[in-house]
């Protein structure tokens, strides 16, 4: 950079903006994907998120038809089953709290039935939101400071993140699997099909089963966790938005759409900036690493008009909640689906929930937007004052 000066290691550059966000996640030349995320949790990388073309399509090819929206249909009724059972707990007992309560176990309960281990249900329960803060969770001591540090990538901050549960776990069962497997024993469950799966002709070895199996734990959990929490918080505030949608089967797609840009689960990605273009060099003093910023991108005032609110009525254009080009989310028709079998569950028959005090939300201001970073706490009670029948 003639005449300027570079920036230092760890002083990671953002793209933000809806088109600046777009372009960069389609060209995995300038910024790869080849590069090992969560650095202070794993040593593996992440399958098939944290490869480039064209190795990147082998896994992604394997793995597709686990999560085609015709593969994930026909959980539907199971993924409704799960979220009565849990909105009737609530109800039952006249008050609960959102996240932890019915967001958490729903969003485990849906894969534990799409992943065939029911078995595993009370475990998955047990870590919380994010696999990586599991033990801080089971000890009440995961902070604001560890969450933000995450967003950021910050991975020199002192956090509570810790792989030692999910990797114990991943070693059990994809051993049990490994072992089924050379004894000739049918598959009955995600672990056994990944443990087994044709990688060009070849079975994925150890390290590729544990890449693939970490995303498929880690990733999509502390997301969707939000999104069926939004929910939920929105609707109870918004009475219009849930009655016109009770009405109006027809609009949930639309709806879970815009919740989705709004909440924008997944925050920031990492790239490595292959040429950066502010023309310091790769390596040295210079962090190659760059954040592609999908809140950004979904609160960006010149693709959305008034992005700061929730407007289920907003014309549908793409949003970037779930990323954008080859790296797109691979459970996207996962979360959608589980999504709007929750709403459907919720707005069939409303639970008279009502805000019990004011929810502990997250909020992070960056320049002129602001984006809701995470619920701490949306505690409901049931409002027992029922409408008396018209007799009409």
């Amino acid at each position: 950079m003639s005449g300027g000066t570079c920036p230092v290691t760890g002083a990671t550059r953002e793209i933000r903006g809806y088109q600046a966000v777009r372009l960069a996640a389609k060209d995995h030349e300038a910024y790869s994907s080849d590069l090992l995320g969560d650095r202070d949790v794993r040593t593996f990388k992440q399958l098939p998120l944290e490869v480039d073309p064209p190795r990147h399509a082998m896994y992604r090819e394997a793995l597709q038809p686990w999560f085609l929206g015709t593969a994930v249909a026909v959980h539907d009724e199971a993924f409704a089953a799960i979220a009565q059972r849990l909105i009737d707990r609530v109800t039952a007992v006249g008050q609960g709290e959102v996240a932890s309560e019915v967001a958490l176990p729903y969003v485990m309960g849906c894969l534990a039935e799409l992943y065939g281990r029911p078995q595993d249900l009370d475990e998955w329960i047990s870590w919380g939101p994010d696999v990586w803060t599991a033990e801080a969770y089971a000890r009440g001591e995961v902070t604001a400071e560890s969450r933000a540090a995450q967003r950021e990538r910050n991975f020199d901050s002192p956090t509570q993140r810790s792989g030692a549960t999910l990797h114990a776990y991943l070693d059990r069962v994809l051993t049990a699997a490994m072992a089924r497997a050379h004894d000739g024993v049918e598959p009955v469950d995600v672990w056994d099909e990944l443990v087994r799966l044709d990688l060009g002709g070849r079975a994925p070895t150890i390290e590729e089963a544990n890449g693939i199996a970490n995303i498929l734990l880690a990733g999509g959990r502390d997301t969707v966790i939000k999104l069926i929490t939004g929910i939920v918080w929105h609707l109870i505030r918004t009475p219009a938005d849930r009655e016109f949608l009770a009405a109006t089967p027809t609009a949930h797609s639309r709806a879970v759409s815009e919740f989705v840009r709004y909440l924008s689960p997944l925050h920031k990605i990492e790239r490595l900036e292959t040429t950066p273009s502010d023309g310091c060099p790769v390596g040295g003093d210079h962090d190659a690493h760059v954040l592609l910023n999908f809140a950004s991108a979904n609160h960006d005032p010149t693709a959305w008009e008034h992005p700061g609110v929730i407007d289920i009525h907003r014309p549908r254009q793409p949003h970037l909640g779930f990323g954008f080009g080859r790296h797109s989310c691979l459970g996207m028709n996962v979360a959608e689906r589980e999504a709007k079998a929750f709403l459907r569950v919720l707005l069939a028959n409303w639970p008279s929930w009502e805000l019990a005090s004011e929810p502990e939300i997250e909020w992070v201001e960056e320049g002129e937007m602001t984006f809701l970073a995470s619920f701490e706490s949306v505690p409901v009670t049931v409002d027992t004052r029922r409408p008396e029948p018209s007799g009409e």
